[in-house]
């Protein structure tokens, strides 16, 4: 089948442009030295900000977003990742498994961190999150009358519209066969230093205990959205009826454990 003019024209215009980015990652590993990554792949709402503004004053390394927008499924972005190439980078994202998303890490030498939540708790803050911040997520963007539905209506749609992304996200992060560190917002909330600690130990790095303590304390003095820590709050203002909707999409996972999201019921 032959191709339109519009069509050659665009198929040379994305053969250049790759073209040019493989010539500026050669350029990059020619004259420069490969930086370090720290890439965490979280659930919303799991206590990503505080952790990656804690570990940016603990290593002084930057906070650079890996993917194209904060809007768009954030999958990893080839211009980016050259483009900190050379860098030391602590990037968050929501960003599944995909095979491209793989490829790309084992290009750019990334392990990935996995930052889970208990589940109930997960969409209490969702609602609370797109109620009081804002109604767009990359999961979902809300109708303009949510705020003005009934509480329960609100959480019903975050459990039937949020919630089998975040199945999926444990999920095709269990099966997808990387070596990976799991972590959760809980561990987080209960042992702070030891969590940064696990996450240094991880990447061959070191800090100061008391470092460690200040940048914690910094990170939730800074506007990091991170609450109080209260666990228990889905548990408390689920229903059951809500509860088990939550339940009965692991069933589609047969065999996976999905205790990061302290759900039982699916191995």
């Amino acid at each position: 089948m032959s191709r339109t003019p519009a069509q050659r024209l665009e198929r040379g215009l994305k053969t250049t442009s790759m073209r040019g980015l493989r010539l500026n990652l050669a350029l990059k590993k020619l004259f420069g030295r490969r930086g370090k990554t720290i890439f965490i792949s979280a659930l919303p709402k799991s206590g990503s900000t505080f952790l990656v503004k804690t570990l940016s004053a603990v290593t002084g390394y930057q906070n650079f977003f890996l993917g194209y927008h904060q809007l768009n499924e954030q999958d990893l972005y080839l211009p980016n990742l050259i483009d900190a190439w050379s860098m030391n980078v602590i990037s968050h994202q929501h960003t599944r498994p995909s095979a491209p998303n793989l490829a790309l890490m084992e290009q750019f030498a990334i392990r990935p961190i996995i930052l889970t939540r208990n589940a109930y708790d997960a969409v209490v803050s969702l609602t609370d999150h797109l109620e009081t911040e804002s109604a767009q997520t990359p999961l979902l963007n809300v109708p303009a009358d949510f705020r003005e539905r009934a509480r329960g209506e609100r959480l019903d749609m975050v459990i039937d519209l949020a919630m089998p992304w975040y199945v999926r996200f444990v999920a095709d992060w269990r099966q997808a066969g990387r070596d990976c560190l799991w972590l959760r917002y809980e561990d987080l909330v209960t042992d702070g230093p030891s969590t940064v600690g696990r996450i240094l130990s991880y990447h061959g790095l070191k800090a100061d205990d008391n470092a460690v303590e200040q940048a914690l304390i910094q990170a939730r003095e800074n506007g990091s959205r991170f609450n109080k820590g209260v666990g228990g709050r889905g548990g408390a203002e689920l229903s059951d009826e809500q509860k088990s909707s939550i339940g009965a999409l692991i069933r589609h996972y047969p065999g996976i454990d999905f205790a990061p999201l302290d759900l039982a019921g699916g191995r």
